[in-house]
């Protein structure tokens, strides 16, 4: 990550703020400047895909190079030496990463959201962090639970996690736990907290053998009895106190947006390996390539237009968000519900072109290799709850019409908020 030396003062903090220029312009030209690092480490990133699935993590190497893409800053509030780009204009760079490699391009989201999760940390916290010359990188986990123990001096956290993917790259890692005061459960919304745990504190499983995405290094995890200074706890049911209008969003906006840039490089990646792939001819007398069938080419076609309008989908969606946020306006429901609509389908036509090129794949489909790697690591994203389809029933009830009073309680959650009763 990029560092400079933090401001803990409100209102030196509140001065840059007023200072920094928010226009697309400007964050246009950032982005361009993050894709052309990325597209000149591309062919290094790419040659250590292989080592590091081998691996179950990724390679010294591809951490090294993606850090200095600048990738891990994009949504970093400037204030902490970060990009602060909005929700939607770092998508073209996730989308980037993730054609590359599906690994190495989950790891980087998942480091790239840590910087918008350092956000919800009191500035003592996150100024502390991030004013060193050391590199620190920040993984979370969402899947299982645990439970946090009001004590004198803060939290004492116990609980089991599942697919805690690049932890073991992070030096720190975002927690949720049911807190506990004075020896009772309090219930969520306002009981369930977020923290932050060193990873010297966290218990790695042995296991991550999957179909795909193994070099994320996604084991199950575990914390028994970690104190932390109450200061570790995220104030995520607020707003964030740092980065402005780009960090507004909250996590909400932040879960989708973790894996909108994987659907969507993925799904790239995957037609134009099978392209590739299929404008080879076997090594046979008057044999003729895949791409010469008339079947094959109209196959090729709908699948390559279902992921253009897939990903003009996600942008309109995105860029409303980021206008919306840009104005200081809270996002609507509706807006919330798009969201979900389109990281839904674009996980539904990134399963379908994987599993379609995998039938036309042939035997290079069947043996390990790029296209091979690249179907089973887009497999294994869709897998990802977020992804599900069963939050369809959500958005259509808000397309119908739910009643007044409904809404997003949490990014999987949809029913009567908790402020209506």
């Amino acid at each position: 990550m990029s560092h400079v030396t933090a401001q803990s003062d409100a209102a030196t903090r509140s001065n840059q703020l007023d200072a920094f220029d928010d226009s697309k312009v400007l964050h246009q030209k950032a982005v361009e400047k993050v894709i052309a690092k990325v597209d000149a480490a591309a062919a290094e990133l790419g040659a250590e895909a292989e080592p590091s699935e081998a691996l179950g993590k990724l390679t010294d190497k591809a951490v090294e190079l993606s850090f200095a893409t600048g990738v891990f800053d994009v949504y970093l509030p400037k204030e902490l030496g970060g990009m602060g780009l909005y929700p939607g204009e770092a998508l073209p760079i996730m989308e980037r990463v993730a054609y590359i490699d599906g690994s190495i391009g989950w790891v980087n989201t998942i480091f790239a959201a840590g910087g918008l999760m350092v956000s919800f940390l009191p500035d003592q916290v996150s100024d502390a962090l991030l004013s060193g010359d050391e590199k620190v990188c920040f993984g979370a986990v969402s899947n299982g639970m645990g439970m946090a123990e009001q004590t004198d001096e803060g939290w004492k956290i116990s609980g089991s996690y599942r697919y805690a993917s690049g932890i073991k790259h992070a030096q720190f890692v975002f927690m949720p736990a049911i807190k506990v005061i004075d020896g009772a459960a309090v219930p969520p919304p306002a009981g369930l907290g977020f923290f932050l745990v060193p990873t010297s504190e966290v218990k790695l499983g042995d296991g991550w053998d999957v179909i795909g995405l193994r070099a994320t290094g996604s084991v199950d995890v575990s914390v028994e009895n970690v104190v932390l200074p109450k200061e570790n706890e995220l104030n995520t049911l607020g707003l964030p106190s740092k980065g402005g209008r780009a960090t507004s969003g909250g996590m909400m906006v932040l879960l989708p947006i973790m894996h909108l840039g994987f659907a969507m490089g993925a799904s790239q990646r995957i037609l134009d390996e099978l392209k590739n792939n299929s404008n080879r001819k076997p090594p046979v007398p008057n044999a003729t390539s895949l791409a010469e069938s008339d079947v094959f080419r109209v196959e090729y076609a709908r699948k390559y237009m279902e992921a253009k309008a897939s990903n003009a989908a996600v942008k309109e969606v995105m860029e409303d968000i980021d206008d919306t946020l840009r104005a200081g306006n809270k996002l609507s429901t509706r807006q919330i519900s798009l969201l979900k609509a389109v990281t839904i389908h674009s996980h539904e036509v990134l399963r379908d072109i994987a599993n379609w090129a995998f039938q036309r794949g042939g035997g290079t489909a069947l043996r390990e290799g790029a296209l091979q790697r690249t179907i089973r690591d887009a497999l294994a994203g869709c897998q990802h709850f977020i992804a599900s389809d069963t939050h369809y029933k959500s958005v259509g009830f808000d397309l119908l019409g739910a009643p007044d009073g409904y809404g997003w309680i949490n990014p999987v959650e949809f029913g009567p908020l908790p402020d209506q009763h």
